[in-house]
């Protein structure tokens, strides 16, 4: 392999080591080892990369858009079924009432990215039509999919969406390892930290914290918008090392999550993450430690 080929390929190499077992990708990255220009490259690749991430993670969708989008394409007629037509009416109940596994719409979206490079870099454009129009349906599958059941008033707009806890954390994560992660107000004084963050319109979580977190002065804080979700971010430098409490509206996270007693502690790689609710906010505490470390918070 030379380093054309392996450019073509650390393309679509997607981050957290999904890739590395496969054959194209090992050597691809074994040469990037070897190979300081070609490891340079790379690097900078998946640091451009992290940014975009970053970046598209908080942007905001204007509210209403998804049932816009949707509505359109049905007075539209353009290959979806109408919402007067029984059979129209059957497909999307049975549509809705599919439950989308968490992280999919991410591998979906990457496979469909790396099989259209695959077809321009072989065929030039003139295939490029198969994997888009494949791409088409799975969106649209994604609008038409709520993770929930099927609703009378499915186009009126009024369920509100939730994402899973397990996914806000994986968003949180995505976000503090960005290489141009920052936070947007440094400030020790947890009040001011408070009085920021609902100044700005986001969950400040009503100055709930655990036992162990009490008396202890902030590092900053900064808005979180995962999966188009705004939360909020508090940085905390302790004795046991940094901590991060992430907190959402709880009226926005699909899990049932117990109260701060008897929090959800998980271990996942490096990080080390407790769950649970108080009130109307629904938080999670992480950091780079084990899980037993995190429980002295509590």
């Amino acid at each position: 392999m030379d380093k054309d080929k392996a450019k073509f390929v650390l393309r679509s190499f997607r981050p957290g080591g999904t890739d590395s077992q496969d054959v194209d990708f090992a050597k691809a990255l074994n040469l990037a080892i070897s190979d300081r220009e070609l490891g340079e490259w790379l690097t900078r690749e998946l640091a451009f990369d992290a940014a975009f991430a970053e970046a598209l993670a908080r942007v905001e969708l204007p509210e209403g858009l998804r049932e816009k989008v949707f509505l359109a394409m049905v007075q539209d007629s353009r290959g979806l079924p109408q919402i007067d037509s029984k059979l129209g009416a059957f497909m999307i109940s049975a549509i809705t009432s599919i439950e989308v596994p968490i992280g999919l719409r991410a591998e979906v979206l990457a496979a469909v990215e790396s099989t259209a490079k695959i077809e321009r870099g072989s065929f030039g454009w003139k295939r490029v039509g198969v994997p888009l129009a494949a791409a088409s349906g799975i969106v649209l599958a994604f609008i038409l999919v709520d993770g929930g059941k099927p609703d009378n008033n499915f186009f009126g707009g009024n369920t509100p969406k939730k994402i899973a806890v397990e996914a806000l954390q994986s968003g949180f994560v995505r976000i503090h390892d960005s290489p141009r992660f920052s936070l947007d107000q440094e400030e020790k004084d947890l009040p001011h930290l408070i009085s920021y963050l609902r100044e700005k319109g986001l969950p400040c979580g009503g100055g709930y914290l655990p036992p162990g977190l009490e008396g202890i002065k902030g590092l900053g804080c900064r808005e979180l918008v995962i999966d188009g979700i705004r939360g909020s971010l508090i940085c905390f430098n302790t004795e046991h090392g940094k901590v991060h409490l992430v907190i959402f509206r709880r009226t926005e996270v699909a899990d049932d999550l117990p109260e701060i007693d008897d929090p959800v502690m998980e271990q996942s790689g490096d990080w080390a993450k407790a769950s649970w609710h108080k009130d109307k906010y629904a938080f999670s505490l992480m950091s780079v430690t084990d899980k037993d470390s995190l429980a002295r918070f509590f």
